[in-house]
């Protein structure tokens, strides 16, 4: 049996639309064996406004709240007014629950990523704004993590990607989400990766994967996930690894998604 927490994320749901109802998402994760959730704040609806009820709630499922996902589009060096004040709220939030963390989330969608010197400017200015929001949520003690992707137009997606992500980072509050999934997705090996900046790690997610973009549920994909799960073992980490399932089946089935997923880290974890 291994030390390690694991939470849901509340991805599968998004891919189901099920926007707003954490009840049900809570009810499904902690039977499935799940300790925590993360949510995405368009995932809480109007729970986002009301974290003594969300408390209420994760009290009724003994689960506690692991982070919120911050996502924004930060196109310039500081934040805009808009941007500011949703990263205020997402501060205040997360103040209601000891140890939850932030994730900084982005996601390009249609932007072209761009190249050359155009490509490393929206870098600069992306990480900047991250780096201001995880230094006003360390002031309230909350730890922001950046969680890359490797969506087409990702700023941060393949190894020569990450090696400039891990030198902008360096420097400022902002810790490590590595998505296993993503990593491996984008041509480079997770555990690898992970061990090469294991310092940085504040977050782990998971996802299983069967081949360039075509995601899997828990156990079903490639990925040696017993191996990095014992490397995080005896590394020594105390943070939560959240399962973040974007399986086809997810779509139609979010809740038995869930089910099995929590099947296969319960498996893992408690053998």
């Amino acid at each position: 049996m291994y030390n390690l927490k694991f939470g849901c994320q509340s991805y599968p749901w998004k891919m189901g639309k099920h926007f707003g109802q954490l009840p049900r998402m809570l009810k499904v994760a902690a039977e499935a064996g799940f300790q925590s959730i993360e949510c995405e704040s368009d995932m809480l609806g109007t729970w986002f406004h009301d974290p003594e009820g969300v408390k209420k709630q994760l009290e009724k499922y003994n689960m506690e709240f692991a982070a919120l996902v911050l996502h924004q589009d930060w196109n310039g060096m500081e934040e805009t007014v808009e941007e500011a004040a949703l990263s205020r709220e997402a501060i205040e939030f997360v103040k209601h629950f000891p140890n939850a963390k932030i994730m900084l989330s982005h996601h390009a969608g249609n932007v072209p990523r761009g190249e050359g010197e155009a490509l490393a400017e929206r870098r600069k200015c992306l990480i900047s704004c991250m780096a201001s929001v995880a230094a006003k949520a360390a002031e309230a003690g909350i730890v922001c993590c950046f969680h890359p992707n490797s969506a087409k137009n990702s700023l941060f997606r393949t190894e020569e990607d990450y090696e400039a992500m891990f030198e902008l980072i360096q420097p400022t509050a902002i810790g490590w989400a590595p998505d296993v999934g993503h990593i491996e997705n984008g041509g480079m090996s997770a555990i690898e990766q992970m061990k090469a900046h294991r310092d940085l790690i504040r977050h782990v997610h998971f996802k299983d994967r069967i081949a360039q973009n075509e995601w899997a549920v828990m156990g079903e994909g490639k990925i040696d996930y017993p191996a990095i799960i014992k490397y995080l073992a005896e590394t020594g980490y105390l943070g939560w690894i959240m399962v973040e399932d974007e399986s086809p089946r997810a779509e139609t089935d979010s809740d038995g998604v869930v089910a099995e997923d929590g099947k296969y880290m319960c498996r893992q974890i408690h053998r």
